[in-house]
């Protein structure tokens, strides 16, 4: 999915990522973000390192500037290191507790899908080699209040999960809602999922689509729809 901006000066940096010239897209965002304190060309990096297009040299650059940047208390910055520190990303050794860390900073500075990775990392135990504990519970918690926030990531993540019924009960209403939720921000995956679904599972989830429907709106009316990854 191609990212949009209300920035025009960010545009010679979309035009070179859709054309797949990810170093040339980089350098763009790069730049604005560091020179002119641009946040939408900070997510921009965001989503560029979340969906693997920078190499290793452009990690390590991104991360000496976020890392410094970060102590300022940025939302993108704080995200941005937690996610290179869980994956292990350029020289950034991965990291599990030291990414927990970041992505609580970030969920301070109310980033929406630092809710979705913190949220997983409980839920999956994918720390758990270093010694993070796995904690259902906690993992849920951190999904819904990032999906019911505006994290459509969060959302598409725990329709799954409930729809599933593998890591916690199956439930098709919750499903249903957060796939939904999911869906009426234009996650791709979580559409194609509710119509699977809804064809495999024969029910009036009405109710359900409604409070979906009415919880979005609240998001988009509390100004709090986040530009979700």
């Amino acid at each position: 999915m191609s990212m949009e901006f209300d920035n025009p000066r960010l545009q010679a940096g979309i035009s070179n990522l859709e054309r797949g010239r990810f170093e040339a897209a980089f350098e763009v965002f790069f730049d604005i973000a560091v020179n002119e304190a641009d946040e939408e060309a900070a997510f921009a990096l965001t989503r560029m390192c979340f969906d693997g297009q920078l190499n290793p040299e452009q990690v390590n650059k991104l991360f000496e500037w976020l890392n410094s940047y970060s102590r300022e208390s940025n939302g993108y910055a704080n995200f941005n290191v937690g996610l290179m520190y869980e994956l292990g990303m350029g020289e950034i050794a991965r990291n599990v507790k030291t990414a927990v860390q970041y992505y609580e900073k970030a969920i301070k500075d109310e980033v929406l899908d630092a809710y979705c990775n913190l949220g997983n990392i409980y839920v999956f135990g994918t720390g758990l080699d270093q010694g993070v504990p796995k904690d259902i519970p906690r993992g849920i918690e951190l999904l819904t209040v990032g999906a019911n926030a505006g994290s459509r990531v969060a959302a598409y993540n725990l329709g799954t999960l409930y729809e599933k019924g593998t890591a916690i009960a199956q439930d098709y209403d919750q499903a249903f809602y957060f796939l939904t939720l999911a869906t009426l921000q234009k996650h791709e995956h979580a559409h194609r999922c509710l119509i699977i679904f809804e064809k495999a599972i024969k029910g009036d989830f009405t109710k359900v689509y409604d409070a979906a429907e009415q919880q979005y709106w609240k998001i988009q009316n509390m100004r709090k729809l986040y530009r979700s990854l």
